[in-house]
């Protein structure tokens, strides 16, 4: 074996140790494959920079009547479903869609009747989750919440748990699946006590 190619392995084996290390070391950072699905782990975040701290002073804000806020980037356009008996939605529609191309985020409000928590729920008969796909445990403004996994769809109940929020997107045809925005929701989430 020549020394370069002997260089080159050597190379290879220190780089992927280091990695290693790294990855154990490092608390900042759960290694891949060492959270199972059930555990608490933060919901991925659309992270900061000075971008994004000028692109936030355009967020708007939504005030429900059931004590909770966030805010919403400005290229999206809220619409409210009229009262169902069950139910309410709140659709966060960007302003680029077409009929063919929808992209959105949702939040459908439901009355928690049942009194469960966000996990009892993902995991009972009604909410169509497969547990094959995973999900996490995280809190939102103090109240447990769960997500799935790649964070696409969360769960959380307002503070007196009388009502249960999804959130989750839309996209169809060739609609931009809105996940920063989805993000931005997620992390200005408050409820109002």
């Amino acid at each position: 074996m020549n020394k370069t190619l002997k260089a080159l392995i050597i190379g290879i084996i220190v780089l992927f140790a280091g990695i290693f290390i790294f990855q154990y070391k490092n608390p900042e950072k759960p290694v891949t494959g060492s959270v199972r699905s059930g555990d608490y782990f933060p919901i991925p975040s659309i992270g900061t920079n000075e971008e994004y701290e000028n692109y936030s002073k355009s967020f708007k804000i939504y005030r429900s009547d059931l004590g909770f806020s966030f805010k919403y980037p400005p290229h999206l356009a809220i619409t409210i479903t009229p009262d169902m008996p069950d139910s309410n939605w709140i659709v966060l529609e960007s302003l680029n869609s077409t009929e063919e191309n929808k992209s959105a985020v949702i939040i459908s409000i439901g009355l928690n009747d049942e009194q469960m928590t966000p996990e009892e729920w993902l995991l009972g008969p009604t909410s169509g989750f497969r547990r094959s796909d995973g999900y996490f445990k995280e809190t939102i403004d103090g109240q447990n919440a769960v997500y799935t996994d790649g964070g696409m769809w969360t769960v959380v109940n307002t503070p007196d748990n009388k009502y249960r929020l999804n959130i989750t997107y839309l996209a169809t045809g060739n609609g931009d699946i809105l996940f920063s925005e989805m993000g931005i929701v997620i992390e200005s989430l408050i409820f109002h006590k």
